[in-house]
């Protein structure tokens, strides 16, 4: 019982992350209907600011709140500097074409990745680097038995339904959140409604930045920080997005936590070989049976 438990509780912890990377490259999609592979490059980035932060003796609510600053600023940035000129590109009929127009922000979003990885490796040498939590990391004790879980766990789980909350709220209950929407969904009939496209576009590049360095954050503690750390973060996130549904912001956090748990149990109960198989047969189950993804919205898209 207690290895089942401490199974649970190790797979929603680490779901959570999951939850938080899924639901950063969703919160791009509603906004800006691109998939952005470059969002952990900029959590990668902005976690190293804020490890130097705590090496300068900074404490590690200011390295945080800097790293939050930091990956909404690359978000933007990514935006401003490559997304937004390259939409301006769609003149010529080679961009022009519908396969180009979804294609091109995708390779130039791991164009951009790798950049952040290469200038993480220069800045800080590619050092290998702890990273400190904010509360305790050992299991919690009640009534004189110790716990399957840590302080950290909790911290973990709380930050990733606050997020929730709060981007649901903002993209349902608040006119900018729908403009987002809209934007995504028909940018010509949004410009014509008189929503800025371009603002809203890139305040969705900063949210999901800003989402993106707290997975970073959170799943740094446990591993290493270096300039390609976050890479598995990423391909996981990316399926549980998938899984739950690109559109969904409930789906990509079901999703996320989803994944912890299966991941979880094949590595207590099978063999940590086996978890990319395990995760392979899940995406292409719910591929086939539900191609939108569990949550995700079926034919037409509602505003």
């Amino acid at each position: 019982m207690d290895i089942f438990l401490s199974a649970i509780f190790s797979g929603t912890s680490r779901g959570a992350i999951y939850a938080l990377a899924a639901l950063g490259l969703v919160l791009v999609w509603r906004g800006a209907g691109v998939v952005n592979f470059a969002q952990m490059g900029q959590a990668m980035f902005s976690t190293y600011i804020a490890s130097t932060l705590i090496a300068h003796n900074y404490s590690y609510w200011i390295a945080f709140i800097v790293a939050l600053i930091s990956g909404g600023a690359l978000g933007a940035l990514v935006d401003l500097a490559v997304m937004r000129p390259l939409g301006r590109k769609r003149s010529s009929s080679f961009l022009d074409s519908p396969a180009m127009r979804s294609t091109v922000p995708v390779i130039a979003s791991l164009g951009i990745l790798g950049v952040l990885q290469a200038a993480a490796g220069i800045i800080w040498a590619a050092e290998e680097r702890g990273f400190p939590t904010p509360v305790n990391s050992l299991g919690l004790v009640i009534g004189g038995k110790s716990m399957p879980f840590t302080a950290f766990d909790l911290f973990v789980m709380g930050i990733v339904f606050l997020t929730l909350a709060a981007t649901t709220y903002f993209f349902k209950g608040t006119g900018m959140g729908l403009a987002m929407r809209a934007s995504a969904l028909n940018p010509e009939v949004a410009r014509l409604s008189g929503i800025r496209i371009g603002f809203v576009r890139t305040l969705s590049w900063t949210i999901s930045g800003v989402a993106s360095s707290l997975a970073g954050l959170l799943v740094t503690p446990s591993a290493n920080l270096s300039p390609n750390t976050l890479d598995l973060i990423l391909i996981i996130g990316f399926t549980a997005a998938v899984v739950g549904g690109l559109d969904s912001l409930l789906g990509s956090v079901i999703g996320g936590f989803a994944l912890g748990l299966l991941i979880s149990f094949v590595n207590v109960y099978d063999a940590p070989e086996d978890i990319f198989l395990a995760i392979l047969i899940v995406l292409l189950t719910v591929l086939i049976i539900r191609p939108q993804g569990i949550l995700g919205s079926k034919g037409v898209r509602r505003v």
